[in-house]
């Protein structure tokens, strides 16, 4: 039987313990049973530098979304894509809402949602943020349900309000949380052969977060919230060169993942994404990444 350690402890501690000669014995102890590696694979293909992530994405549209109440609604995301993924958005400031006598903009995510146990849902919908003239400028919001093909964002009104606005960038964004568990991360190892020169080459492991976040009228893009980096610890000796092999790797790492979470904070990460920025097209022939760590 499984022992927790805390509400029942037959001796030893959390793990797997059998009875014999009147006794618990510890068979296996807990935290040997809860170690995880994940591994990912990535190749670049010809006419692709740039970044790139692998164990999840980051899928965002470059110019915002200006609604108000004579256009209420914008979307993101192609017809009939799988993306399973969270839609997100990013406060340009707080929104107007005047003119009747009471009530906020409401803004709304609504399409074809799926969860983790395989259930599709067509016409769902989800508010993202019950108060628009509450947003701050760079402020984070997530869905908590993951969507397929196109989804529309929706501005309203929950009172009799005349004038109302919102700006704001959106995206759809897939992270690894080891199925939705809490973990600790504590290597993360990479080797690869490379296909090109490459002198721009970096590769990093990243947090999700809701920290760090820009609202940008034009060029929305992701943050890079850097758990660790080649770059930065190989320093001038991260050069990719044609056909040599590369490899990286740091085991000092304590990382903690609230995967349970169903949205992050700007202190909570609940998942992880690894970046790849290459600076050639071609540049690496193939890249395994392993990811290691406890089970909290």
């Amino acid at each position: 039987v499984l022992a927790d350690g805390s509400n029942w402890n037959p001796g030893s501690g959390a793990g797997f313990y059998g009875f014999r000669d009147s006794t618990w014995k510890l068979l296996e102890s807990q935290a040997s049973t809860l170690s995880r590696v994940k591994s990912y694979s990535f190749k670049s293909f010809a006419a692709s530098s740039g970044t790139r992530y692998i164990a999840g994405f980051y899928e965002l549209v470059s110019a915002d979304l200006n609604l108000d109440q004579g256009s209420t609604t914008g979307t993101m995301g192609g017809a009939n894509a799988p993306y399973a993924a969270h839609a997100i958005l990013v406060a340009g400031g707080p929104g107007v809402a005047s003119g009747g006598t009471g009530g906020v903009g409401v803004i709304t995510v609504s399409g074809t949602s799926v969860t983790d146990e395989g259930v599709r849902t067509t016409s769902d919908s989800e508010v993202i943020v019950s108060d628009t003239t509450a947003m701050t400028t760079d402020q984070y919001f997530e869905t908590t349900l993951k969507w397929l093909g196109q989804v529309t964002y929706t501005l309203s009104q929950n009172g009799n309000r005349t004038t109302f606005d919102a700006d704001f960038n959106v995206g759809f964004v897939k992270y690894e949380d080891w199925g939705n568990q809490d973990f600790t991360i504590n290597t993360f190892e990479v080797v690869g052969l490379a296909g090109a020169n490459d002198a721009s080459f970096d590769i990093s492991l990243c947090t999700h977060s809701a920290d760090n976040w820009t609202y940008d009228a034009a060029s929305f893009t992701f943050p890079a919230n850097i758990i660790v980096s080649m770059a930065t610890v190989h320093s001038t000796e991260s050069d990719l060169d044609n056909k040599i092999p590369f490899a990286f790797k740091d085991v000092s790492l304590s990382v903690s993942i609230t995967g349970s979470a169903d949205q992050p904070t700007t202190t909570v990460p609940n998942g992880y994404l690894i970046q790849i920025v290459t600076g050639a097209n071609g540049s690496v022939q193939f890249l395994d990444a392993h990811v290691s760590g406890t089970i909290n």
